[in-house]
């Protein structure tokens, strides 16, 4: 009877041993702890909306408003941006002191036009006064509140084939959420959806009525918009 022993060289013990240990190594990251997707981008970079204070000065001379083409568009846009976001009154702040009365009245004068010719009555404007230092440059100044969104700063982000457990980093959706902020005309469609106007009772009662008769209720078409296809016969 012959014992046959297997002697194992020490190069081929050490490819052995290593080979276990990487066995092992990737085992473990196969079996790695469960982590949760972070939150939506809209609850981790969320679109806030702030009452900002939108102002435009309008300098007046002991001789008079003498406003040039750029300034007649800067105070059109102002007024008009007034009249399609503002909220509140259009204040009209105007120094105290007296020796620009009429570069006042003229600024005044102009304002009111811009917002007639916009349809906004001249109730809108609340004046008041402010107190100017002898000398030193007093405009007319006017502004009015409006709802906007503020800025969202976002992080530069790493790339998401660095990471070891495929989740996003912190900051991933922000420069989308940013830029749907920025393009935002009417903040207030964030805070409360429009109201649906009311149906036009007239319509209804023609519907209902055809409905019960049983005729169509469609409105009928003009004969100009009836189109017939047919098909095309060979000469």
């Amino acid at each position: 009877m012959h014992t046959i022993t297997d002697k194992i060289s020490p190069r081929r013990l050490s490819a052995l041993l290593a080979g276990g240990v990487m066995s092992l190594v990737l085992a473990g990251c196969s079996v790695s702890t469960y982590r949760s997707s972070f939150e939506s981008t809209v609850l981790r970079n969320k679109i806030t909306v702030a009452e900002t204070v939108e102002r435009l000065e309008m300098y007046v001379g002991n001789e008079g408003l003498h406003l040039s083409a750029r300034d007649q568009d800067a105070v059109s846009g102002f007024i008009a941006d007034y009249g399609r976001s503002g909220q509140g009154p259009l204040y009209v702040n105007i120094p105290s002191n007296t020796a620009q009365g009429t570069g006042v009245r003229q600024a005044r004068e102009v304002v009111v036009s811009r917002l007639q010719s916009l349809g906004i009555s001249s109730s809108a404007l609340q004046a008041g006064q402010y107190a100017a230092k002898p000398g030193a440059p007093a405009p007319v100044i006017l502004s009015y509140r409006r709802l906007s969104t503020q800025p969202i700063e976002c992080q530069a982000g790493s790339s998401l084939t660095h990471t070891s457990n495929n989740q996003p980093y912190g900051g991933f959706g922000c420069s989308q959420t940013a830029n749907l902020a920025a393009m935002i005309d009417d903040p207030r469609q964030l805070l409360a959806p429009h109201e649906l106007a009311n149906a036009p009772a007239n319509r209804r009662v023609t519907v209902v009525g055809n409905y019960t008769a049983g005729e169509a209720t469609a409105t009928p078409r003009p004969e100009g918009q009836e189109i017939s296809a047919t098909s095309g016969q060979g000469g």
